[in-house]
């Protein structure tokens, strides 16, 4: 079973986050000759919730894609490659996917679903990634100020953060909700989210879209958001009443 890992690592200190930026040119090589990763994006981050036009230097994500989860766990653990990471950062957590469903690409990469991927399990774990086109910046990065309000307001959101590989050019938002119908309701029905997400389709404001859902399997580490929540909930999203939803959560516009 592919297995999915996104990690956060956050600086607090001028010196380490002067390391961590370097890194962001410096250590991806060493991470293309790690055994068993495959599909990886080193990425920062925005100010605030993660959706901003000004970059936060303290803290910044590795999304990777490993053949197990007994894999996953031993190479962000001991990898040579993230020795520096381990190291330098004040905090560090990482979630372990699995997904459940994908729709698009990212860079020519599809995400994986296992046959025996099974239903949706809660907490519900959402990555939306646009790529924007150029023409199309001002229109996007107007509506984010809104966004980034409502979503750190937003009481039914466990986490959520905005990455991406470039500024403004790249967008990449990872969430994770209680249940598939609250993060369709924040999507679709938020007034900022919702016309934001309505405007990307009709307008065309993406060049490239991909929107995967995962099961959580499991949390190492420390993050405020992602304390105590726990890939162990195995009941399904179906079993509650809740209905399939793959369309895109709404900051994956912002």
């Amino acid at each position: 079973m592919t297995v999915v890992t996104f990690s956060l690592f956050g600086f607090s200190s001028l010196r380490q986050r002067l390391w961590a930026f370097s890194q962001m040119g410096l250590a991806r090589p060493a991470l293309r000759a790690m055994p068993d990763l495959g599909f990886f994006k080193l990425m920062g981050t925005g100010s605030g919730a993660g959706f901003s036009t000004r970059p936060n230097f303290g803290v910044y994500t590795l999304l990777a894609e490993w053949p197990s989860l007994e894999i996953a766990r031993e190479r962000i653990a001991s990898a040579r490659a993230l020795a520096g990471y381990r190291r330098t950062s004040d905090r560090m957590a990482t979630l372990y996917l699995a997904p459940v469903s994908t729709r698009g690409h990212w860079d020519g990469h599809v995400f994986p679903v296992a046959d025996d991927a099974g239903g949706q399990t809660l907490p519900v774990v959402a990555m939306t990634r646009a790529s924007i086109r150029p023409s199309k910046l001002i229109r996007f990065w107007s509506k984010v100020p809104a966004i980034s309000a409502t979503v750190e307001a937003e009481a039914t959101r466990q986490f959520m953060i905005g990455t991406g590989e470039i500024p403004w050019l790249h967008q990449v938002t990872v969430s994770l909700w209680h249940s598939v119908e609250a993060m369709e309701s924040f999507s679709r029905r938020s007034a900022t989210h919702g016309e934001a997400v309505r405007m990307a389709y009709q307008d065309d404001w993406f060049s490239e879209y991909c929107f995967t859902r995962f099961n959580l399997l499991a949390v190492d580490g420390h993050w405020q958001g992602l304390d105590g929540v726990s890939g162990q909930d195995k009941k399904s999203a179906a079993a509650q009443g809740v209905h399939r939803m793959d369309g895109a959560p709404a900051a994956a516009a912002g």
